[in-house]
């Protein structure tokens, strides 16, 4: 057994969003996450109250611990503000450091709650980070009025206008 085999994973926080598309998790381990209901999101949220560019999400060092920490923006990079706003744990913020249990609102309908990988279960956590199926975002897509960004291909996809 290698000396590395035996370090455990570095924990990461995990984001668990609850949307129309229902509950469903990512972790964050890259330096920059844009969010939002456009297509070209690093994190899609499905809900017409959330701006196509709702927020910004960005790793810094942690200076009380070893790691890293993020940040999470209101607003997208050149787009300004989201039009209903980015909340947490019930108030109205432009910038949160996010900490472990934080309550994220993007708008009225669309939560987060900030966890980490060493507080769930690996049952638990491949069940957030299941992927949603292409049919799913047609069921949704098909049952909400379009957005300009939103225009079906042949093959189902949807792309950015």
């Amino acid at each position: 057994m290698n000396a590395s085999a035996a370090q455990p994973n570095p924990a990461h926080p995990v984001l668990i969003f609850t949307d129309q598309m229902g509950r469903r998790g990512v972790v964050l381990d890259n330096i920059y996450y844009s969010v939002g209901r456009a297509v070209n999101n690093h994190i899609r949220l499905y809900d017409p109250c959330v701006s196509r560019k709702h927020a910004l999400i960005i790793r810094i060092p942690d200076e009380n611990r070893v790691g890293y920490g993020y940040v999470v923006f209101d607003g997208g990079s050149g787009s300004g503000r989201s039009t209903n706003g980015l909340f947490v744990n019930g108030k109205r913020v432009l910038s949160h450091r996010l900490e472990l249990l934080d309550k994220i609102g993007f708008g009225p309908n669309v939560t987060a709650i900030v966890e980490s990988t060493d507080r769930l279960t690996p049952e638990t956590l491949a069940g957030l980070l299941k992927p949603l199926s292409p049919g799913d975002h047609r069921a949704l897509l098909g049952s909400q009025k379009k957005t300009s960004e939103e225009i079906p291909k042949k093959n189902g996809d949807f792309t950015a206008a």
